[in-house]
């Protein structure tokens, strides 16, 4: 077996190792969530994590055999490497969230999101977390986890949208689809 495979099959045991502790992960995490007191979980921005994660590992299993040997090597040899790009993908699985939510991101092929209605109250208190206070149809769950699946297994989807602001005016602007 050359040295270009044997890294490939290290790289690809490291993945699926990572992998399975992801899933172990997810499963732990739903069902603290199902049976978490007051349901005071942000499922959505965490399930969008997960799935850039999973992104990142199946699009970084993809380029394997088109990746350079220094590459390789660097990966074969660095846990750290490894886990860096589905820890990306999934960070910006979370941006693009986070675009939906705000609207700055929308069309048909994108989920839509709407505010929670909450009763005002003397202890309520806006905040930070009133981001994720959002709620959509079980069809807009789907296009996020999609779309979160997607910004992990290409990086390069999430950086053009966030290039679009970059280039424009900021305010308007619906990238292509």
């Amino acid at each position: 077996m050359t040295e270009k495979l044997q890294a490939i099959r290290k790289i690809s045991n490291r993945l699926a190792a990572a992998l399975v502790v992801l899933v172990l992960l997810v499963i732990g995490g739903a069902f603290f969530a199902h049976y978490s007191p007051e349901g005071k979980i942000i499922n959505a921005p965490i399930a969008a994590f997960a799935a850039g994660i999973v992104g990142g590992f199946v699009g970084l299993q993809r380029r394997l055999k088109s990746m350079s040997d220094d590459d390789l090597t660097l990966l074969a040899n660095s846990w750290v490497f490894v886990c860096l790009s589905p820890f990306v993908g999934g960070i910006l699985a979370v941006v693009l969230y986070v675009l939906f939510v705000s609207t700055l991101v929308s069309g048909d092929l994108f989920p839509k999101f709407v505010p929670d209605i909450r009763n005002p109250s003397p202890e309520f208190q806006k905040g930070f977390s009133e981001i994720f206070a959002v709620h959509g149809e079980s069809v807009d769950y789907a296009k996020m986890m999609f779309w979160s699946f997607v910004a992990g297994f290409s990086e390069r989807f999430v950086t053009a949208i966030i290039s679009t602001f970059e280039n424009g005016s900021g305010s308007g602007v619906k990238p292509r689809t």
